[in-house]
């Protein structure tokens, strides 16, 4: 099998934070660093993930990898956060694909006490930027990414760089959170910006809507570009326990520009009083709305 030339552990990529490099920044560029910077706050904390919407989703999108005819040789797991994806892909195939992980987080901590590392064989894994990948052109059968591209800001940006990699005929599979993810907990921040502002502050990560996700893959040069998607709901106590939870994946505001000062409890009490008032639950709890993308394409030629 050929040798990908990246360091086992890490190989830092840099000068690529700059948001006036994406396809389109919008109205309000996502400041990647502070991405980045959340995710090596988690990187120590991998027990986070076992149970999470991120942990089901990635068992079905190795489900989905299992389902090819030809199962790829050699796969990049793009944006990796907790190794269980990699492990999950593994099971699918029996362990037969060599798979090399890439994270964003810079510093993402070698799995395992440093003491076992002379004794045991250490995964593959990079730390990169998604706009910069440290592999030659053509390189991998397969790319594979679970809930992460879209902290990029730049879809069509990590699109071309993933087909820069992918070997012509090879596979990315996908999946991202749609435009109906959180939806009761951004309109409800909305409201109380518009009433307290007179405006929106950017505070939420703004998702892809299904239909660009499929334009976005047949422009960009994938063949047979399929995007589907799943609905899920699920509740929480209060306000302060979802937030919580989102942290604790590695979700942070990823906006340059800030409200002013700080944001004191009231605004968050303020916040919980008008979900359960325009989101009744009939126990009193908070209902959360998720929508997960699943998309595929084929490299062209």
């Amino acid at each position: 099998m050929r040798f990908i030339p990246i360091s086992p552990y890490s190989c830092v990529v840099s000068g690529v934070d700059d948001p006036s490099s994406v396809d389109d920044p919008g109205e309000y560029p996502v400041d990647f660093t502070r991405v980045r910077h959340r995710w090596a706050q988690v990187a120590g904390h991998p027990e986070v993930f076992a149970g999470s919407l991120l942990e089901r989703v990635g068992a079905l999108l190795a489900l989905r990898l299992q389902e090819i005819k030809d199962q790829p040789e050699i796969i990049l797991d793009l944006g990796c956060r907790s190794g269980l994806l990699r492990q999950q892909l593994q099971q699918a195939n029996a362990g037969k694909s060599r798979i090399v992980s890439a994270t964003f987080a810079v510093g993402w901590p070698m799995q395992g006490p440093r003491w076992l590392k002379p004794f045991r064989k250490q995964p593959e894994m990079a730390c990169t930027h998604p706009l910069a990948l440290p592999f030659a052109n053509a390189t991998f059968d397969a790319v594979v990414s679970n809930l992460a591209l879209h902290w990029l800001g730049d879809l069509r940006g990590a699109f071309r760089e993933i087909r820069r990699v992918l070997k012509p005929g090879g596979l990315f599979l996908v999946t991202l959170p749609g435009d109906g993810t959180l939806i009761e907990l951004r309109e409800c921040l909305a409201t109380l910006d518009r009433q307290g502002y007179g405006r929106m502050w950017p505070r939420m990560l703004s998702f892809p809507s299904v239909h660009q996700v499929g334009d976005d893959l047949l422009q960009l040069g994938f063949r047979l570009p399929v995007v589907d998607r799943d609905r899920v709901h699920t509740t929480f106590a209060d306000i302060w326990q979802l937030l919580h939870h989102l942290r604790t994946l590695g979700s942070c505001n990823p906006y340059a520009e800030r409200v002013p000062g700080l944001t004191g409890k009231k605004f968050f009490a303020d916040l919980q009083n008008l979900y359960r008032t325009r989101y009744p639950h009939a126990d009193n709890r908070l209902s959360v709305s998720v929508e997960i993308l699943f998309g595929h394409g084929w490299r062209a030629s």
